[in-house]
């Protein structure tokens, strides 16, 4: 309960710096940091009763994120440019935000070929492109594709229609394998088409979240058939499919920063392990799982952590009834067993050293300074309606 405290006390600090202090502790920063403050606390005390019961609040968490960051976004591009679209003049000038899902593209030409073929600001800019790399290079270091399910303002969108239906409709597990080896071959190709017409290829006509963010004008045939792409995808893998699913389906098989993101994974502090020794097959994490990381035969070969593409959500932590499913350091050995401290300051030491804790500190914390700025807009756009 104390290490509980702690934690709440610091992440209380952290908001306070990048949400209210950044903000001139404005009304709006104040609401949002509330906001911030309470859903940590739920999450860290819920876990506190029962491991794995705060992942309801990392869902309203990155729902409620994805939707004010659209309504910040759009109306900062109105007020920029008097529309969505993307005018010849911000594509000239670099104007454009970077976003992160173009970071794999924007990788991948910088090292081949020593060009950025993303028309944004290398510096000098709310979403430079030097910014966006240095918080994903930090990112990969703590999270790993842990950011999909903790920070992503698109993923959310996803997150909440998927959590709409009580019922799924679809059951794509026995389709796992086949959507991870769709998403990659997905991205090798988006790469390589990149490459060789040097412009962000899944940016120009394959992004779902063009539909709620900004667009190319429908002033050409090519321009209008991108715009029906995109509304498409939008209402087919971000709406309709997760509600059927209840899978991030657009997430776990088009997304090109996921499949980055699962690449990488490995390099991360953080793992998600399954104690095979524990675990009875009953499959309730790999039908549970929104990523499709857990296969039936994850948990039949008794492989002892999910597929390459997990998340960290902790979904399949909550239904695990028989607490095989837990957190780790990636250097830690699985093979061995905690020892409970004898002491109360060494269980106090252990407690804060939870690789559970530090990773949902660490992971909120990202959440914290990707959103305040665009939570605090919203809320004080908002206010400004009624005031």
């Amino acid at each position: 309960m104390i290490v509980s405290l702690i934690f709440v006390i610091l992440m209380s600090m952290v908001v306070l710096i990048f949400c209210g202090f950044v903000n001139n502790f404005s009304p709006a920063s104040i609401v949002y940091s509330v906001f911030l403050i309470s859903i940590f606390t739920a999450i860290t005390f819920s876990e506190y009763r029962k491991k794995g019961s705060g992942s309801k609040y990392r869902t309203i968490f990155q729902v409620v994120f994805s939707v004010f960051f659209t309504i910040s976004f759009i109306m900062r591009l109105i007020d920029e440019r008097g529309s969505m679209t993307i005018t010849s003049a911000a594509s000239v000038t670099g104007e454009i935000p970077f976003c992160h899902i173009a970071i794999p593209l924007v990788l991948i030409s910088f090292l081949t070929i020593g060009e950025i073929i993303f028309p944004a600001r290398i510096t000098n800019h709310y979403a430079s492109v030097a910014s966006m790399l240095c918080i994903w290079f930090a990112a990969t270091i703590f999270l790993g594709r842990g950011w999909c399910s903790w920070v992503c303002f698109y993923g959310g969108w996803e997150e909440g229609f998927s959590h709409l239906a009580k019922k799924r409709k679809i059951r794509l597990l026995s389709h796992n394998k086949e959507i991870r080896e769709f998403q990659f071959a997905f991205f090798a190709f988006i790469a390589l088409a990149s490459l060789s017409l040097m412009t962000a290829i899944y940016c120009k006509w394959f992004c779902p979240f063009k539909a709620v963010t900004e667009y190319s004008p429908f002033d050409s045939v090519s321009n209008v058939i991108a715009g029906i792409i995109f509304i498409a995808l939008f209402l087919g893998l971000v709406v309709i499919l997760p509600l059927l699913s209840k899978r991030r389906t657009q997430c776990s098989s088009l997304c090109p920063f996921g499949a980055l993101a699962s690449l990488t994974n490995g390099i991360s502090l953080f793992k998600v392990k399954i104690d095979t020794d524990k675990c009875k097959g009953c499959l309730k994490c790999a039908d549970i799982c929104p990523f499709g990381s857990i296969d039936i035969q994850t948990i039949k070969e008794k492989k002892g952590k999910p597929e390459i593409t997990c998340a960290k959500c902790g979904e399949c932590i909550k239904v695990c009834s028989e607490k095989a499913i837990s957190f780790a350091f990636r250097f830690e050995n699985s093979k061995c067993r905690k020892h409970e401290a004898k002491t109360f300051i060494g269980r106090g030491v252990q407690n804060f050293l939870d690789p559970a804790a530090l990773f949902r500190f660490s992971a909120f914390t990202f959440g914290v300074v990707m959103s305040s700025s665009f939570g605090t807009d919203t809320i004080r756009r908002i206010i400004g309606l009624f005031i």
